[in-house]
């Protein structure tokens, strides 16, 4: 949480360093302030249970009202940002509700890593996207908690069993299962999966390899982020030490001792192991095109607002990861190499719930923690 602090007062250096170059004054009025909220409110879906909340959030909106105006000003020859769905949370709810506590990326095993022939890397094209070979399933909404983990890699496997049944069989999977059940831990390297608290799709692959497979979305559907969640315990193994505390209230009913069915898990999907890929960005572009999309993690602390463009923020430390999302693609933009990367915060956000990275520069840890998911 240390890092946390930092990167928020270094990124509020940045804004102050470049006022200098900034031509307009962001001041607004109350009354225009309450005009955009009351707009933004409708847009969202938005519902306030008092007067003060109402007033605390409007005062928020403000704030990051001016800050995207500036942002916009800073970066505007590379990314936009708009006042998107977080627009009325803080920095810090958007740290606590929607990322993980942030952390370093985990070293694995030489035995682990994936070599990948030198002539792939070689002869790399400019661009490249599993979307457009309908090996993505639609973009997900993780809604309020932090378990964009289980949907990084639920996403990956759904792609390598649509590529092991020959581009035949695009199946929606449960990242709810995943969430609910998967309580793997490594003590040793101060790491686990902790449900809706974060977690790694490195263990997330080692609990599926042991529970023997996964069900679809529809016998075992999302429900930790949706406005009327479910309320399940945490996970047999859930490691208070690694995690934190445990859900002080829970539903027997809603967790994976009455939810989990082995008998409905999908037919012939097993997950045997997972592999990981090196940080050098050509290997990973090699990989992404021989493999499939692959899980990746990155500091995500100032995606919070992005709208468009090649994201290429100035400060961003990439060892701090607190995101896991799907790398699905690549290309160029001008001379500007970038990544495609599929998000899980709906479709009403950034670029139809994907964006796109710099490619190349390892921004934000993008290229720190690459692995997959093998199947039988």
């Amino acid at each position: 949480m240390k890092g946390y602090f930092i990167q928020i007062i270094c990124f509020s250096f940045l804004l102050c360093s470049c006022f200098g170059t900034l031509t307009q004054n962001y001041e607004l009025s109350d009354s225009y302030v309450r005009v955009l909220f009351r707009k933004w409110i409708d847009r969202n879906n938005r519902d306030y249970p008092s007067i003060e909340e109402y007033q605390y959030r409007m005062t928020i909106f403000k704030e990051n009202y001016i800050k995207i105006l500036k942002m916009n000003e800073i970066f505007e020859e590379d990314m936009s940002f708009e006042a998107n769905k977080f627009a009325d949370m803080t920095e810090e709810e958007f740290q606590q509700k929607i990322l993980m506590k942030s952390q370093p990326p985990p070293v694995h095993p030489k035995s682990r890593y994936i070599r990948i022939p030198d002539e792939i890397k070689q002869q790399l094209p400019d661009e490249f996207d599993w979307r457009t070979q309908k090996a993505v399933t639609p973009v997900k909404d993780q809604g309020s908690v932090g378990t964009c983990w289980a949907f990084s890699t639920v996403q990956n496997v759904e792609s390598q069993w649509f590529l092991r049944n020959n581009n035949s069989m695009l199946t929606n999977l449960s990242v709810e299962q995943v969430v609910d059940c998967d309580g793997m831990q490594n003590p040793v390297t101060s790491q686990a999966d902790c449900g809706v608290y974060g977690g790694w799709p490195f263990l997330a692959f080692q609990y599926l390899i042991a529970q023997g497979g996964i069900a679809n979305e529809t016998v075992y559907s999302y429900c930790s982020g949706l406005k009327t969640p479910c309320e399940p315990c945490n996970a047999p193994g859930y490691n208070d030490s690694l995690c934190g505390p445990p859900i002080p209230f829970c539903y027997i009913k809603d967790s994976c001792e009455s939810k989990l069915d082995v008998t409905k898990f999908v037919p012939g999907l097993k997950v045997v192991d997972w592999k990981a890929i090196e940080e050098d960005e050509e290997t990973i572009a090699a990989a992404l095109m021989t493999i499939g999309p692959l899980s990746v993690a990155l500091n995500a602390e100032m995606l919070q607002f992005y709208h468009k463009g090649i994201f290429d923020p100035r400060l961003c430390n990439p060892k701090n990861l607190d995101h896991a999302v799907l790398l699905v693609g690549f290309g160029i933009e001008g001379k500007k190499p970038y990544w495609i990367v599929k998000n899980s915060w709906g479709v009403k956000w950034g670029e139809g719930g994907y964006f796109r990275i710099l490619r190349g520069k390892g921004v934000c840890g993008i290229n720190t923690q690459v692995t997959s998911a093998v199947l039988e």
